[in-house]
């Protein structure tokens, strides 16, 4: 039975009421004193935990019993810092790299980076899609909730989606830190540091010199669900000459009113710079970027018409637009529906795996 099923918190109401029902009848039978009775106890702690799997079976972020030790940090991918150190094998693996930069005032964090079957086999160079969490989320979400190797190494077996790279940054500094991928007025210049492709210290930067990556807007797409679907949007329509796509599952136009606050310092020039709907009309794009927009049926009424609007100005200034919606809340349960479409879309605006020719463009 699957984590995210109603029967779980259900099945955890009924054994913690059979539990103490057999405690209370085993001590009026046998006169055990109150205070010795562990009746209390149970239910206490039986309560608590149906009350944590409904919330699990609402959000869908633990999906399989074998979820539960990565969530609980007992399994951590192998740490690597490249090509160099990679494990041997033939097939797909999760591996983690440490990266900070003190130029952009970003702390040393922890990304997971999917490798594709085949990456460690051959030499051939492969498109890297930067995939974003939600907030408050941490950089492996898409690993626990998405369940992303097993969907990648199933549409990649199929023929569906083309090997590519998949790299996990932390976008909230910690778990806690509602960055919207914002630079900050004085503070960590996360957007620079997740978009940036021109310095060894930025995530793009980082990927390019220490794998074998497609270094080009073909070989790049931004991705992500909730905040980091606005992270996508932002930083892709931010850096249109630098990538080659954007999918965003239930995003918002704006970073909100907390981080425009916190972040930003309130700065109009700054708030309009980061709010989509304000500045989309008149950016001008480097190139054309294909995006694509999934949002859940059961939206709001409000959520509903900021995706409506997104699709209307981004089609208004000739950007081509894919959008669906799921029969879903906002929840980690339309990730996992969206995500198949979502890597489908991703995977047919990237190039290709191959080398590479002189002037760059992979063959």
């Amino acid at each position: 039975m699957p984590m995210t099923s109603w029967w779980v918190p259900v099945g955890v109401l009924l054994g913690t009421a059979g539990v103490v029902g057999g405690l209370v009848l085993l001590r009026r039978r046998r006169g055990w004193p109150r205070r010795r009775s562990p009746a209390v106890a149970v239910l206490v702690v039986g309560l608590l935990a149906a009350m944590l799997t409904g919330l699990n079976s609402y959000a869908g972020y633990v999906t399989t019993p074998s979820a539960i030790p990565h969530v609980l940090g007992f399994t951590h991918p192998p740490r690597v810092h490249g090509d160099r150190d990679l494990p041997a094998g033939h097939g797909s693996t999760v591996v983690s790299v440490r990266l900070g930069s003190p130029r952009l005032s970003v702390p040393t964090q922890t990304m997971d980076v999917y490798l594709p079957p085949g990456y460690r086999s051959d030499s051939r160079r492969y498109p890297v899609l930067y995939l974003y969490g939600g907030w408050p989320g941490r950089s492996n979400d898409w690993l626990i909730a998405g369940r992303l190797p097993a969907v990648l190494d199933e549409l990649i077996t199929r023929g569906r989606v083309r090997p590519m790279i998949v790299v996990l940054p932390d976008t909230t500094l910690g778990g806690l830190h509602d960055t919207e991928c914002l630079d900050a007025v004085s503070g960590p210049r996360l957007g620079s540091f997740l978009a940036g492709t021109g310095a060894n210290d930025t995530v793009p930067g980082y990927l390019d010199r220490h794998f074998r990556t497609i270094a080009d807007r073909h070989g790049r797409a931004f991705a992500g669900m909730s905040s980091g679907g606005f992270c996508a949007l932002n930083l892709g329509l931010h850096h249109t000459g630098e990538i080659g796509s954007i999918a965003a599952l239930e995003p918002y136009p704006t970073a909100g009113a907390g981080p425009e606050s916190a972040e930003l310092k309130g700065r109009p020039d700054l708030v309009r710079r980061n709010r989509i709907l304000d500045y989309l009309p008149t950016m001008r794009f480097a190139a054309p970027v294909p995006v694509f927009l999934d949002w859940p049926r059961r939206a709001s009424a409000r959520e509903r018409r900021d995706n409506e609007r997104l699709v209307a100005a981004l089609r208004a200034r000739g950007q081509h637009v894919t959008t669906r919606t799921e029969d879903s809340a906002h929840t980690w349960h339309l990730a996992q529906l969206a995500a198949p479409a979502m890597l489908e879309f991703v995977s047919a605006h990237l190039a290709p795996p191959g080398t590479v020719t002189p002037r760059g463009a992979p063959r």
